[in-house]
């Protein structure tokens, strides 16, 4: 056969070879090609005959005539596989394993009729044709086909006579993953021995005139590689009970206005709205002016929804805001912007395509070298056009000490030719220490490394793709090509005659970063140029001559004396580039472990991925270097810098897109050890984005709005002071750069307004007080504190956590965010976050809080955003803060590292010391109430109380001792207060209280409790303690007023009632344990057990049967605790003359400490009211004294004698 003359000549070769091998093999070849005679025109326009296999087609071959197809066959009877190759796969059918033939032709799955079992004349049938063009109705049956991509229940055709058990088509949703994995050849680990690919010439199918399809066919079609996608969303029926049975939809079906044209509720309707119509929900909103109907999309629908809308060839991987736009002229659903944004952050299409880069890493300095030729740079340009003499490389080499630089031509960029030019340096500035190069050829030859290995000569590479390490010698190349460039203009071949000459002009310019030129650095002096000759051929005086030893003595005193302002100028310029480049740097961090998309330079083809992976990091060689695994390629491992690496988003939660990997500093406890310091700050490196002070983006759950259908709130703006403008213009677009808030077109608006701060500052609030009366009131619970504190007094370590901006983190629904808009002086904004001021906002996140930490709840909670881990050991503590940080990690939150602590003996959290078995309150909050100033009116009555009762458990006889400020309070009584001695005296007691470091020490459940109770005429006191180490040491102190009917009570039955209200206000410590009753009034330990008693106390122990507790009595003299709880303020209002005085009834001794801001005996002018309290002893001096009780004071303690007590 003669040698192809053309192209067409070439194509019919290779079709008879084929043709050939085929008939060869015995496997149903191609026709065998028939020659006809085509007329083609010569080039010089005659006409020659030229022969041309033609290979005709399925459209060539004529049907068969109608007449011999008698007697008629079954449709499927004549199919036979004609190949031993054929693919097949076993899968489960209802769970029965069978072999099935994967026929990808087909776009229905066909089973034998045999293969199911018999059941009733079925009522769904198939209409199905064959490649004959024969259509035929056949049984059709739902099942579930298993394989190793999933199970999905499909529509099968039941065929009596099929050759096979299953044939599995192109309708079931996995069949194009189960071919690939069928059909890809064996890899490594495979039996098959791994081919080298072919160097034929593969033809390009060509649609030929004779191809077209005929009057009534249709063209022939391509696969569809999402033909399985669009099975799933055309799927018949199910779509309207996916959406009843999505949790996420019930606020929609609630908010049904219209069903089937019949309105249900009365009109107008509100913009959106819902709709059902054939059983589907609809959302009725507005698009660009014109009212569309939209179908809500369930839960598992939205996926494939996103599918189409993004990643479809239809589509084209477009942006975020774009796939939204699409989505909602046709769907809704509840977070359907966020769902779509983490879809297209972890596609991984749009992953390793995006043009964006990630901000470069901050610049890290590189060390000052201060030695000439102690570290050189060196590196190849080229191949340049080729000189005269055959040159057409430069070997550039950069003294960094000095910035001297060398150039040499060189006629090949060889090894061998570096090391001859590399001797010949060395012989005249000596054996260099550091050779920096990047990781080209030449330079990672073994030749080169054995050179270096001869010398002692440490070699340094650049990480691949980053000349930046070596950025010295890369910017000189610059400045070389660019002189070089200019100087052979005219003759591009003397380019290497002209090195010389250029390299002379730089080493005598001052160089920025030194401050002086590489002569002057490297020589000690600036050497003749020509500006030299200039000026003395001009000035017509000889050059000063020195000897010998002058010319190196004064070269040395130079060097001296240049050398430092040198390093000066150096570090200087160190500092101004950082400055530069880190304006837009962020720092970087990854962890092992970690997938990575590395970017790999490329100019081949523009449709070429930049960003290739995903691969492993495997370890962190330097600062910002690391080890990245690459399976697949010819260096398995390779080094790369972190501006070169980009973390690959998969497929699970997402975080926050405000998220920074920077070094973390968190607060930890001094007293730790060096270790422990070690251990904690390793584990707090692993959370870079935890740790930041950038709020993240939660998808767990989200806040909605709940408002009456119809009802919109309008408000006017209040008018916003001049001088405030700029700093509601600077919150906004912070807000706007957070993606906290966005544009918007809403019909709600609600005021802002500027509240100051402590320091000056100006906090940006919004006024939702009309927005929260309309709105639903979420009642989730919140948790109780002094739970939290029980659970928190007994660790030895303690953790908290405080998520940055908490509320902003958690999204808003769709129909939520045009109820929080506001105006601002410069446009109309919206939410797109959780705002502050929704009342609903705290059991939102207290909701988002607890379903995260259920999992940890025996050593972590939450008050809102403030998140508190506790441990014995310092072990467990290290384990369970990791195992919160994941959670916190995988829900996509963020902490403020700068108000986070770690590791505490003792710790703040909401409001108390905490720590080391005790609890006690924050010296901050009792400073605050002890500068609080005299209340002029209710409403600041209201608030010292508030303030001071949040510590109240902290202050025996509260409530006795705050009575006549509560008076105050009362319905009727003049807004401006009437301030009296009474009032100011309870105001300082209060004070005085919290001024004495009151301390509790945390409950112990393992131990027994005592609770202490006592009765006055005016209020009721106990106290909840526990022994430890043989003393008594308080829990909690408790009191409450007594209400006019029960001051009446008989002292019996105030004692009673003490126990009982004790009891039951104690019983989160006190129910199914065991405890013991201490009381001061004997009568108690036998009443309850008394045949005849009285019926009110009867009652009030039967409340008690629940309880286990034995009573026991001590003496009023013993029993100071409790007894001061009732008994202080009662001593000190029969002193005042404001309540007549209890007569002497029990042998009881009152102590209080005698920091009273006042008071005393009436008749004692030592100890009266006018007189201030002194820290000595005194007696009473009234001539009263023997007739009725007397005060004394005796070791700053004020005592109440009785005529029984003799003392």
């Amino acid at each position: 056969m003669r040698n192809p003359a053309n192209v067409d000549e070439l194509v019919e070769a290779i079709e008879l070879a084929e043709a050939t091998q085929h008939r060869e093999v015995g496997e149903r070849a191609l026709p065998f090609p028939r020659r006809v005679v085509q007329e083609r025109r010569t080039p010089e326009g005659t006409q020659r005959p030229v022969s041309r296999p033609a290979v005709p087609g399925p459209r060539d071959e004529p049907m068969p005539p109608e007449a011999p197809r008698s007697p008629p066959r079954p449709w499927l009877a004549g199919c036979a596989v004609h190949t031993e190759n054929a693919p097949r796969a076993e899968v489960h059918l209802n769970g029965r394993p069978f072999l099935a033939l994967l026929d990808s032709g087909s776009v229905v799955s066909l089973l034998k009729t045999a293969v199911l079992p018999p059941q009733p004349e079925a009522k769904m049938k198939l209409s199905i044709t064959c490649v004959h063009g024969d259509t035929r109705d056949v049984p059709a049956r739902r099942v579930t086909i298993t394989a190793p991509p999933g199970a999905w229940p499909i529509d099968v055709g039941l065929v009596k006579e099929l050759p096979v058990p299953v044939l599995l088509g192109r309708d079931w949703p996995g069949f194009d993953q189960l071919l690939a994995s069928i059909t890809q050849p064996a890899g490594p680990a495979g039996n098959r021995p791994s081919r080298k690919p072919s160097k034929r010439i593969r033809r390009r199918p060509v649609l030929l005139a004779s191809d077209s399809p005929r009057d009534g066919e249709s063209p022939p079609s391509t696969p569809n590689l999402y033909y399985d996608l669009y099975q799933q969303v055309t799927g018949a029926g199910g779509f309207s009970k996916e959406q009843h049975a999505d949790d996420r939809l019930k606020h929609c079906w609630g908010q049904v206005r219209v069903v089937d044209g019949k309105e249900i509720q009365p009109a107008p309707h509100p913009t959106p709205h819902f709709i059902v119509k054939n059983g589907l929900l609809y959302c009725v909103a507005q698009r660009r002016g014109e009212e569309k109907t939209l179908l809500v999309v369930p839960r598992s629908k939205t996926g494939t929804v996103i599918e189409i809308a993004h990643a479809h060839p239809m589509a084209g991987h477009l942006g975020v805001q774009n796939t939204v736009q699409r989505l909602r002229d046709w769907f809704h659903w509840p977070g359907l912007e966020a769902e779509v944004r983490r879809f297209c952050q972890a596609c991984p299409t749009c992953q390793r395509t995006s043009p964006r880069t990630p901000p470069p890493s901050p610049l890290i300095p590189l060390p000052i070298i201060e030695v000439p030729f102690e570290r050189i740079g060196m590196d190849l340009v080229g191949p340049l056009p080729k000189s005269a003499r055959g040159h057409e490389h430069i070997l550039v080499i950069v003294d960094y000490a000095t910035h001297y630089p060398e150039a040499i031509p060189l006629r090949k960029a060889t090894t061998k030719a570096i090391a001859q030019e590399l001797f010949l340096l060395c012989s005249r500035v000596g054996i260099r220490s550091q050779i920096v190069t990047d990781q080209g050829t030449p330079f990672m030859s073994r030749m080169m490394a054995d050179l270096c290995k001869l010398l002692k000569v440490q070699q340094l590479r650049t990480t691949v793709y980053h000349p930046q390490t070596d950025g010295l010698v890369e910017r000189f190349n610059q400045t070389l090509k660019q002189m070089l460039r200019r100087v052979t203009a005219e003759d591009k071949r003397d380019w290497d005659k002209m090195l010389p000459y250029v390299l002379f002009g730089v080493r005598e310019v001052p160089q920025p970063s030194t401050g002086f030129t590489p002569f002057e650095l490297l020589f000690g002096r600036q050497p003749r140029g020509l500006l030299d000759v200039a000026r003395e051929a001009w000035e017509q005086q000889p050059a000063v001559h020195r000897t010998t030893v002058e010319h190196v003595r004064e070269m040395r005193e130079r060097i001296d004396r240049v050398m430092p302002i040198v390093r000066e100028h150096l570090v200087k310029a160190q500092q101004a580039q950082q400055r530069h480049y880190n304006r837009a740097a962020q720092p970087r961090e990854f962890q092992r472990g970690d997938h990575v998309l590395v970017l790999v330079p490329t100019a081949a083809c523009k449709f070429l991925a930049t960003w290739q992976g995903p691969y492993t990091v495997t370890e962190k060689v330097g600062p910002v270097t690391y080890r990245v695994r690459q399976p697949g390629r010819r260096r398995r491992d390779q080094l790369y810098h972190t501006n070169l690496l980009k973390r690959w988003v998969g497929t699970g939660p997402q975080l926050s897109a405000y998220t920074k990997a920077a070094p973390v500093v968190v607060d930890m406890d001094p007293q730790l050890s060096a270790a422990q310091k070690t251990e904690l700050q390793h584990l707090v490196s692993q959370f870079p984005d935890v740790f930041s002070p950038q709020p993240g983006r939660t998808h767990v759950l989200e806040h909605d709005v709940r408002t009456p259908p119809g009802t919109i709130v309008r408000q006017r703006p209040y008018r916003v002071p001049e001088a405030q403008r700029h700093a509601i213009e600077e919150e906004v677009q912070e807000m706007l750069r957070l993606g906290v808030i966005e544009p918007s077109h809403s019909p709600w608006s609600s005021p802002i307004v500027m509240v100051p701060k402590p320091d000056g500052t100006l906090r940006f609030c919004n006024d939702f007080r009309r927005l929260n009366e309309v709105s639903e009131f979420d009642c989730y619970p919140m948790p109780r504190v002094d739970e939290l504190l029980d659970r928190l007094g007994r660790a030895r370590f303690i953790s908290t956590l405080d998520l940055t901006k908490g509320y902003w983190q958690v999204p808003l629904s769709e129909q939520a965010k045009p109820k929080t808009a506001f105006s601002t002086p410069n446009g109309h904004w919206q939410y797109r976050v959780l705002p502050f001021g929704l009342h609903g906002a705290p059991a939102t996140f207290q909701r988002l809080m607890d379903v995260l930490l259920r999992p940890h709840q025996a050593y972590a909670a939450a008050y809102i955003d403030d998140v508190v881990i506790h441990s014995e050991t310092w072990e467990d503590h290290l384990e369970r803060l990791r195992r919160v940080l994941l959670e916190l990690r995988r829900a996509g939150l963020t902490a403020n590292p700068r108000k986070c602590h770690l590791a505490l003996s003792e710790a703040k959290y909401l409001g108390y010391q905490v720590g080391r078995g005790l609890i006690r309150p924050q010296e901050k909050k009792v400073a605050a109430i002890l500068s609080a100033p005299r209340p002029t009116s209710k409403t600041q009555v209201r608030a010292f109380l508030g303030l001071a009762g949040y510590y109240r458990c902290f202050i025996p006889n509260f409530s006795s001792l705050a009575s006549s400020l509560t008076d105050l309070t009362r319905k009727g009584q003049p807004e401006k207060v009437q301030w009296t001695p009474e009032t100011e005296e309870a105001f300082n007691r209060i004070k005085a209280a919290l001024t004495t470091e009151p301390v509790l020490r945390a409950p112990d459940f393992n131990c027994p409790f005592l609770v202490q109770t006592d009765a006055s005429d005016t209020g009721l006191g106990a106290v909840l303690s526990q022994v430890h180490d043989g003393e008594e040491h308080p829990v909690i102190y408790i009191s409450r007023k007594l209400n006019p009917t029960e001051r009446r009570y008989a002292t019996v039955e105030r004692e009673a009632l003490a126990v009982k209200w004790a009891v039951l206000e104690l019983r989160y410590y006190l129910l199914g344990r065991p405890f013991t009753l201490i009381t001061d009034h004997a009568p108690l330990q036998w009443m309850a057990r008394a045949k005849e008693t009285n019926a009110r106390v009867t009652r009030w122990f039967l409340a008690l049967q629940d309880f286990n507790f034995t009573v026991q009595h001590r003496a009023g003299t013993a029993n100071a605790n409790a007894d001061g709880l009732s008994r202080v303020w009662a001593a000190f209002a029969g002193l005042s003359g404001s309540t007549p005085r209890p007569p002497p009834v029990s042998p009881l001794l009152h102590r209080t400490r005698t920091t009273l801001g006042g008071g005393g005996c009436d008749t004692c002018p030592e100890l009266s009211s006018a007189s201030p309290w002194k820290p000595s002893s005194h007696t009473c001096s009234c001539s009263s004294r023997a007739e009725r009780p007397h005060l004394r004071i005796i070791k700053n303690c004020l005592l109440k004698h009785s005529k029984r007590t003799q003392r």
